[in-house]
């Protein structure tokens, strides 16, 4: 198969269909059209970037490399949503397939940022798919979400360092340690939500993830020490309750007797748990054993739910 004749550069972490309709619009042609050449599929009416996201298989997934010209292997990296765990299944008679439902499988459409847009000459808005519901961009200082007013597109953060220098922490501890990573910065969130802290809960404003982001990080440095010494088989009863107090006396007695529920989720291991190839990465064990790419705070954190069991979604 032939490549468009105009390329397209993505933005990192695109939502597929956000690309797709860049891509078409870019060598002027129909969605629907680009997608014939892409292979079956089925979609919601009027389909429109902001709302859905497009998900294909396998097959379909090289021609729309092919198409956009770029190797699967960068494809695959810049769009999120065409990874190994989002790819539909492979058609009976290995026919390539779209589908364009009502809404994501998994995550949430996240404005992107203009300027990194710009930057690649990208005319239209850009939509990425994100575990949660908000996206920082440390390049810019500009907080987005999933927002549709075209009237407020993002939040200026020239005025709040702490918060960039915070989502700079944030990044690279994810970077770090891998998808356990991620688990803890959720599991952190969750012990915010916890109603002895008395902090806003995620989705209660649309600025909360600013407010909370901070403290959040902290949280799971701390929480990162202990859980490298549980991983390791090196975490007695005995020294659980002693970080438990020395991570009290930091934060105070409100957001220790919420890490009291997160440490009962991670108890004291008898084995160690094997380390991941990746030399920096953590091990995952139980509570955490599977995180998936697209999975929001609600669904990470391991702080139980019973604590705010009147509320639909506790954390966000």
């Amino acid at each position: 198969m032939r490549a468009l004749p105009l390329r397209l550069r993505s933005l990192a972490g695109e939502s597929t269909g956000s690309y797709v309709t860049r891509l078409a619009a870019r060598n002027g042609l129909a969605v629907g059209r680009l997608l014939d050449s892409v292979g079956e599929g089925l979609s919601a009416a009027e389909v429109d970037p902001r709302y859905t996201e497009l998900y294909v298989n396998r097959a379909a997934r090289e021609r729309l490399a092919a198409l956009a010209g770029r190797p699967l292997e960068e494809l695959v990296r810049a769009l999120p949503s065409t990874g190994e765990e989002h790819l539909l299944p492979d058609g009976k008679s290995g026919q390539p397939l779209w589908r364009w439902p009502w809404k994501p499988h998994g995550g949430y459409l996240v404005r992107g940022c203009a300027l990194c847009a710009a930057a690649r000459d990208a005319g239209d808005p850009v939509w990425l798919i994100k575990p949660n519901i908000w996206h920082i961009c440390i390049q810019h200082g500009r907080f987005m979400d999933n927002s549709r007013d075209d009237r407020d597109l993002f939040i200026d953060l020239s005025r709040g360092p702490h918060v960039l220098e915070a989502e700079r922490r944030r990044a690279e501890f994810v970077r770090t340690l891998g998808p356990a990573g991620r688990a803890l910065v959720a599991d952190a969130f969750g012990v915010l939500a916890h109603p002895t802290v008395g902090a806003p809960r995620l989705g209660t404003s649309r600025t909360t993830p600013l407010g909370l982001l901070p403290s959040a990080v902290k949280i799971a440095h701390v929480m990162v020490s202990a859980e490298r010494r549980r991983l390791a088989g090196r975490m007695s009863p005995q020294e659980s309750g002693q970080w438990l107090r020395q991570a009290a006396s930091e934060f105070g007695h409100r957001v220790g007797r919420s890490l009291t529920s997160w440490s009962a989720q991670h108890p004291p291991l008898a084995a160690p748990v094997p380390r991941p190839q990746r030399g920096t990465h953590l091990p995952l064990a139980a509570p955490h054993q599977q995180v998936g790419g697209m999975q929001s705070v609600d669904e990470l954190t391991c702080v139980p739910w019973s604590v705010l069991a009147d509320v639909e979604r506790p954390y966000g």
